[in-house]
């Protein structure tokens, strides 16, 4: 997605803002950062990451650099030294392989869970998420998980607090969602299908 096309469709679909969290950079961020401030938009840009580990992929919030891929608990010490809270999304959605499997043994190290992420399938997983965040008080949050415009917003927070952050771990939000269609999963493969057959060809 272009940066500016997918600030563009927040604001058509009445977002206040956007956490932008690509793979390993913090790249795509920054550039929805610039065009918002550039513009003088009145948009929240959070800057994050998904970030890889040898157990799975961590979401980072609020971080101010680009956090290295590492070990589980060198990330997350890194994401708290770069001013950032940590976030494990889909942690029980079986059908991710690259999802952290969360046990009891981990909620002192974590700042929060995903409680809905649009692009679990089965609600079922969603539900264990949300049920383990609120057995082990960790703050929760909601993300569309969007690879495609189409998905920009279907899962997010609801704060009426200016500071997000604060809102967010003083657990004072409200999640919100529907699951995105199945398609986009099927796009979402087409397209890293696509990017291995460049690799290759490139080689």
């Amino acid at each position: 997605m272009k940066p500016e096309r997918l600030v563009e469709h927040a604001k058509k679909k009445e977002l206040d803002g956007l956490a932008v969290t690509d793979h390993n950079t913090i790249d795509g961020a920054l550039e929805v950062f610039d065009i918002v401030r550039d513009e003088h938009m009145d948009f929240s840009v959070i800057i994050g990451e998904e970030i890889s580990t040898d157990r799975g992929e961590v979401l980072a919030y609020f971080i101010n650099r680009e956090i290295e891929p590492g070990s589980f608990v060198q990330v997350l010490t890194e994401i708290r030294r770069a001013g950032g809270i940590s976030a494990i999304p889909h942690p029980f959605d079986k059908l991710r392989h690259h999802a952290v499997r969360l046990t009891s043994n981990d909620v002192e190290l974590v700042d929060c869970i995903e409680g809905f992420n649009a692009r679990c399938l089965f609600k079922t997983y969603n539900d264990l998420a949300y049920n383990f965040g609120k057995e082990y008080d960790l703050a929760i949050t909601a993300g569309s998980d969007a690879h495609f415009l189409n998905e920009v917003g279907n899962g997010g927070i609801i704060t009426g607090q200016e500071n997000i952050r604060e809102a967010i771990m003083k657990k004072n939000v409200t999640i919100y969602g529907h699951r995105s269609m199945v398609i986009n999963h099927a796009g979402t493969k087409i397209l890293k299908l696509g990017r291995s057959i460049r690799g290759y060809l490139d080689e």
